[in-house]
């Protein structure tokens, strides 16, 4: 029997013998917390016989009860994502919700990545250690114009008065074992509140990617990879809190992470039958990403008060490949001496950003603006080499040293006011950014300056409890990540390349929505967003070499209508569901000549959530069918995943065991197609490991008496999902 299985089984034992013996439980009401400020008027939650449903939707935000999701143990913030109604993935992993870019916020602060640094910075936080994700549909003017929705996960932090804590450790396995641990600790006084946690979590996954390029009718490229990963994740944070008197209150807070990672690859690389070349890679890598933040607060009377927030953010990266390519004939005998290649890429970016806000509940509106401004710098130094009779040489063609800078200043003003069944919410906020890329390398210098107002309307009207009806405009910029302009290049194999490109342009979007509500139950969304100057991960090729570069690109824009209805039914007090039900039509076009880019279909997906309530425990069941749809310039296949869990509260309601299957039926897997752009033909098939089964234990200790919490603006909203690599 496998070592995962053997794991599996004894996971399963062991949680039935503990259920069994703590015997039956009672339903317990879990208190509410607070969530991010609301900027339009919502409806009332759904709340089932006291159980809070995993999926929540208003009219402006869907939540994510992490916390109450038997399903969600032993899984990561990422995964977790992509249960939300109207979220999916996208080829290279990014995920949009009602087809709107994110920005990821993490307790109201920045998370200050993107692309597989964002991807693996979610993948590498436990469920055990999240309460729940808040997905802001559609944020108002004082949020920053970056991306169309936000994404806000809230942490675990204690509420409670005096002092108390949550402890949980966890065990799991794949094709490989994993486990996690994590405390949680917060002293409450009537003035001040103290907090911290630490989590460590490690796991080995697998990355198995095949992919067939045409070369012509009679020729083809084919490759095949395996790239196992073994982590590390420490993650941290320390905050504190102070009211002085009943008008002002201050506080500071810490948080950040070190992240390390192994990895070891196998390239396979094949042209027809001829040609073959096997690339071997071990690489390490490290992550320190330290984030400060400073807050004030003043209220002068009810309702108006001033904010002041300064924060900085550090991303320090250590990367390191070594790389051997081996060539073989036909008979897989070797035909010429082997390369070695290595390469040492640093990173080390700062952002410091002050913003200042001010909000006034004049009699005919409440008004709020404010000021912001944010400095970014990013240093990436990458050096390759190769080995040339027994001595290490730069490779002059690959090495590469680019620093980005980015200044953004920033002001809004925001007006809300009811009226009668209406209510309304105007905005407008203006952005100034100046920006310079320069390769120190090449001597080159990449200037870039624009200033945009964005806008943002919402109205709602309700004629009766029953009946809510809502209508909102808002334009947003989407700019492109750090490590998209820098044009270093990484080699992947003899055929395959990535390279940034320098001469990127922001995506700016302008999106209309319409929605209606009833009775809390049934949530109807429709979403039209045009994209101009659309961001989207490229190919590039040159026939000569048969090489294929990997990059990033403007298209001249993306279309995207999108449907979604979304329905909560219970039974009696024993079943609770959520289903969602989508259609979308997407468009994108870009290039000119044979080339040009003209990808557009419609699709349609289903996502429900169930939550069955037995004498003994709570069963869940979230799964969900996406058909063949368009993003990009890729064609994407349908895809099917299931997960399940059970959960069981003991020790007089203070601990609670999990048992979760993700991906129950191993069916999650990327295929997908480019058909003839930039004289690029592939099919892709990407499987990430994704079936495991976890087992998590929760202990709660220390008072439980709940005092509500306070929640905080972040300062640094636009930056924080765009500093990255790789």
């Amino acid at each position: 029997m496998p070592p995962a299985e053997k794991y599996s089984r004894f996971a399963l034992s062991v949680l039935v013998a503990v259920v069994t013996a703590a015997g039956p439980v009672k339903a317990q009401i879990t208190p509410k917390d607070t969530v991010l400020p609301k900027d339009r008027v919502t409806l009332k939650t759904v709340e089932v016989n006291g159980v809070r449903p995993f999926i929540i939707q208003s009219a402006d935000r869907i939540i994510l009860n992490v916390a109450e999701s038997p399903s969600a143990a032993g899984s990561n913030a990422y995964d977790i994502m992509q249960r939300t109604p109207g979220a999916l993935a996208d080829a290279n992993g990014n995920i949009t919700v009602r087809g709107q870019s994110v920005t990821v916020w993490i307790d109201g602060r920045p998370s200050n990545l993107s692309g597989d640094d964002l991807k693996t910075m979610l993948q590498s936080m436990n469920s055990a250690g999240i309460d729940k994700i808040e997905v802001i549909t559609h944020p108002s003017a004082r949020y920053d114009a970056q991306g169309g929705v936000i994404v806000n996960i809230k942490t675990m932090k204690g509420r409670s008065l005096g002092a108390n804590g949550i402890v949980t450790a966890g065990l799991g396995a794949g094709r490989f074992a994993r486990s996690s641990t994590g405390i949680s600790m917060n002293y409450r006084s009537a003035k001040t509140n103290v907090y911290g946690s630490y989590d460590l979590n490690s796991n080995q996954q697998y990355y198995d990617n095949l992919s067939t390029r045409y070369l012509s009718a009679w020729s083809a490229i084919e490759e095949h990879e395996y790239d196992k990963r073994l982590r590390y994740n420490n993650s941290f944070k320390l905050g504190l809190d102070h009211d002085f008197n009943k008008t002002l209150s201050a506080g500071v807070l810490v948080r950040g992470a070190f992240n390390y990672r192994n990895r070891d690859v196998n390239n396979r690389s094949q042209l027809d039958t001829d040609s073959l070349s096997i690339v071997q890679t071990k690489g390490k890598a490290s992550y320190f990403s330290p984030t400060a933040n400073a807050w004030m607060k003043k209220t002068f009377s009810p309702g108006r008060e001033l904010s002041l927030n300064l924060d900085y953010f550090h991303y320090g990266k250590s990367w390191k490949d070594d790389l051997i390519t081996n060539f073989y004939d036909r008979a897989e005998k070797p035909y010429r001496q082997a390369d070695s290649l290595r390469d040492n890429s640093p990173a080390d970016n700062n952002v410091y950003a002050i913003s200042v806000d001010y909000t006034h509940p004049a009699k005919w509106a409440k008004i709020e603006t404010g000021l912001k401004y944010t400095r970014t710098s990013t240093d990436n130094n990458v050096r390759w080499e190769y080995a040339d009779a027994g001595q290490w040489r730069t490779d002059e063609g690959k090495t590469n040293h680019f620093i980005f800078q980015e200044n953004i200043g920033a002001a809004y003003v925001s007006l809300s006011k009811g009226i009668g069944k209406y209510s309304l919410q105007a905005g407008l906020r203006a952005e100034q950014t100046n920006t310079t890329g320069r390769s120190l390398t090449l001597n080159e210098r990449h200037p870039n300056n624009y200033f945009y107002l964005f806008p943002n309307l919402a109205l709602q009207y309700m004629p009766s409890m029953k009946h809510v009806f809502g209508l909102g405009y808002k334009k947003n910029i989407v700019r492109y990540g750090f490590d998209y302009v820098n044009p270093f290049i990484i080699y992947q194999s003899r055929y395959t390349y990535s390279q940034g490109n320098s001469y990127l342009r922001p995506q700016i979007d302008n999106s209309i929505e319409g929605s209606y509500a009833y009775n809390s139950k049934l949530f109807i969304t429709l979403t039209g967003t045009a994209s101009r100057n659309a961001l989207a991960p490229v190919y590039r090729q040159d026939t000569a070499a048969k090489l294929i570069i990997s990059s990033y690109d403007n298209l001249s824009k993306a279309d995207i209508m999108h449907l979604t209805v979304t329905h909560s039914a219970s039974i009696g007090k024993t079943f609770t569901a959520m289903n969602t039900l989508g259609a979308m039509y997407v468009s994108y076009n870009g290039g000119s000549g044979a080339s040009a880019l003209d990808n557009q279909a419609f699709a349609a997906y289903v996502s429900s959530n169930a939550t069955i309530r037995l004498p003994w425990a709570v069963a869940e069941l979230t799964g969900f069918y996406v058909s063949p749809l368009a993003s990009g310039i890729f064609k994407m296949s349908a895809m099917f995943k299931l997960d399940a869990g059970v959960s069981k509260s003991i020790l007089q309601q203070r601990g609670s065991l999990k048992l979760s299957v993700t991906d129950l039926f191993n069916t999650q897997r990327m295929k997908y197609r480019v058909e003839n752009y930039q004289q690029v033909n592939a099919d892709y098939y990407n499987k990430t490991e994704t079936r495991f089964v976890n087992l998590v234990f929760i202990y709660k200790f220390g008072n439980q008496y709940v005092k509500p919490g306070k929640n905080r603006k972040t300062g640094i909203d636009d930056v924080k999902a765009r500093m990255g690599g790789n």
